[in-house]
């Protein structure tokens, strides 16, 4: 990455306040010295998620999500760290330098190839508005042009090699159209636009960064296919990306998303004013995905096409939503319809009454069995609550597990206590997360007293307690590494501030920082200049140490005797408590 300077990170860090950041995706209310809100990062009801504004950090006491406003940037948005530092000194003005010592090749690609994207998206959004055809298409589908223009919807001409042609005439290399998919190679190495007479929807990150492009046939030809995607590249990866979600995100009604199949239903659903709506692109739902929802949402409605396809793909996104957090409910259309062909026929209301009265993920799997059994039989009835019990055994409490047992008892005229037991007894102990800090543990073999000290130096530099001209008077000793580099961190630059350190650190020791600060008790009564001294007496017995063995290793040194005067002092130093000794 590129290799900016302490002192511009923490430029950037002091230009940006972290509750402002913050809020603006987290409703954060005041509490004491700090705000708390729901955590981003996990679907939680209790607000856990802690932001200080003195600290400029934020921690999560659920999950131990913790950093600055950087590292906050960074997850929320999925960016690396560069990508953050810049969106970060956009806002804020600063111009970040950009010579060679500043260059990432990478980062440099990325923000290329975004621009040439956008450039052929422009250039296919003037194609469409001379495209009889295209706007024939449009209007078939009853997208009007204020939707055509929030989207960006474009089209590709009839031609192999049109979108070629201008990207050249615009100085992109034959080498960046390949690396993100605009043309492709045939087996003659000839090259060729990959998207030809085509609807053109672009594909844009969270960041509203155009990342690829969703071509869409406007013809009947059943050897193409209805939709071509842009190709994995270094910008674009279906499997990590959800479509309209930089919108959405903006639009969320009742802290929930609807989840669709197609590109086309999100935009039929977006052109009616239901805008909390995103779809994956063109791939199967992955785990991802869910990570993705959960940083926006608490609950997610399933709306797939009404066909037997949707059906299956509903019950594969249920199987990898139901590991999450998240409320899932299941809305199922008629066999004919899908999100967009039913808005047109019967408008934004009656969906919203559809949204409304979605199922639970329960009810939904429950009323499916029912497809393939008539409960007329005995046989039937007790099928009907083996295959039951497993999707009872997935309710999250007790109480559900109660009610549903009633519900299938009703059905199938089974005693509901007697699958309630059955649920009970066969279910599988649950797994429960243990949201541990990253704290690494201390050795059993440093006392307790001196990993206290080390503590008590560390925090007491950072909240200002102390400071760090009374420390470098003493030669100190820290075993634990964390606490070794965060001090060395003060000792190259005093007025360095916490939240610049936490961009120094890695992951999980930026997190135990964020741990160490919270969880830290204001204590009154902290002698600093005691754990100065034991840490100075440490510091003093690992040199004689250093040195006894450096005599025995090479009893021929020429310096032996200035290191046995060495030792003499260090030693009197110890036994009399002179010099910073401690007795």
């Amino acid at each position: 990455m590129p290799r900016y300077s302490e002192e511009i990170i923490q430029q950037v860090i002091e230009a940006n306040d972290i509750v402002d950041i913050i809020s603006t995706y987290v409703q954060l209310k005041k509490s004491g010295h700090s705000f708390m809100g729901r955590c981003p990062f996990h679907n939680e009801r209790t607000p856990s998620f802690s932001v200080s504004p003195d600290k400029q950090l934020y921690h999560c006491f659920g999950c131990g999500a913790s950093g600055n406003v950087i590292s906050f940037v960074m997850d929320i948005e999925n960016m690396t760290f560069p990508e953050a530092l810049e969106w970060l000194a956009e806002r804020a003005n600063i111009t970040l330098p950009r010579n060679s010592e500043y260059t990432d090749l990478q980062y440099q690609q990325k923000k290329r190839y975004y621009e040439i994207n956008r450039r052929l998206a422009n250039y296919y959004y003037l194609l469409l508005k001379h495209s009889s055809k295209g706007k024939s298409y449009l209007n078939k589908r009853g997208l009007n042009p204020s939707t055509v223009k929030t989207f960006g919807i474009g089209y590709s001409k009839d031609s192999w090699n049109n979108a070629y042609r201008f990207l050249s005439k615009q100085k992109v290399t034959s080498e960046e159209m390949l690396a993100i998919g605009l043309i492709a190679k045939g087996k003659n190495g000839r090259l060729y636009d990959r998207f030809r007479d085509r609807l053109m929807i672009p594909i844009q990150n969270s960041r509203d960064q155009i990342i690829g492009f969703g071509g869409r046939i406007m013809s009947n030809d059943r050897n193409a296919p209805k939709y071509l995607n842009s190709p994995e590249s270094i910008i674009f990866s279906k499997g990590y990306e959800l479509f309209n979600l930089n919108r959405a995100k903006k639009n969320i009604q009742d802290n929930q998303f609807i989840l669709v199949e197609g590109y086309m239903d999100v935009i039929a659903l977006f052109q009616y004013g239901i805008k909390n709506v995103v779809a994956a692109l063109g791939t199967a739902f992955t785990e991802h995905h869910v990570k993705l929802l959960e940083r926006y949402v608490n609950s997610v409605v399933l709306c797939f096409d009404g066909d037997q396809a949707g059906e299956k793909a509903t019950l594969r996104a249920i199987e990898i939503l139901k590991k999450s957090d998240l409320e899932i409910k299941v809305l199922r259309l008629n066999i004919e319809d899908d999100p967009d062909s039913f808005i047109r026929k019967n408008g934004s209301d009656a969906f919203l009454e559809k949204i409304k009265d979605s199922k639970t993920v329960t009810d939904y799997l429950l009323d499916n069995l029912l497809k393939n059994n008539s409960l007329k039989t005995h046989e039937d009835r007790i099928r009907y609550v083996n295959e039951a019990i497993p999707i009872l055994q997935n309710t999250r409490n007790d109480m559900e597990k109660d009610f549903y047992s009633k519900v299938v008892s009703k059905r199938t005229g089974i005693s509901a206590t007697i699958i309630y037991n059955e649920v009970k007894k066969n279910k599988k102990p649950s797994v429960v997360l243990n949201h541990q800090s990253n704290e690494l543990t201390s050795s059993s073999k440093i006392p307790l007293a001196l990993e206290q000290a080390e503590k008590n130096i560390i925090v007491g530099l950072l909240k200002g307690n102390i400071n760090i001209s009374s420390c470098l008077k003493n030669q100190l000793y820290f075993s634990d590494p964390f606490y070794k580099k965060i001090y060395g961190f003060i000792e190259k630059k005093p007025d360095i501030v916490i939240s610049t350190i936490v961009s120094l650190l890695e992951p999980n020791e930026a997190q135990r920082l964020s741990n160490l600060l919270n969880n830290d008790d204001e204590q009154e009564d902290i002698n600093y200049t005691e754990s100065m001294q034991l840490l100075n007496k440490k510091w003093k017995e690992e040199k004689i140490s250093q040195l006894t063995n450096k005599l025995k290793q090479d009893p021929s040194n020429p310096n032996v005797i200035e290191i046995m005067r060495q030792i003499q002092i260090l030693k009197t130093e110890l036994s009399t408590g002179g010099e910073n000794g401690n007795k």
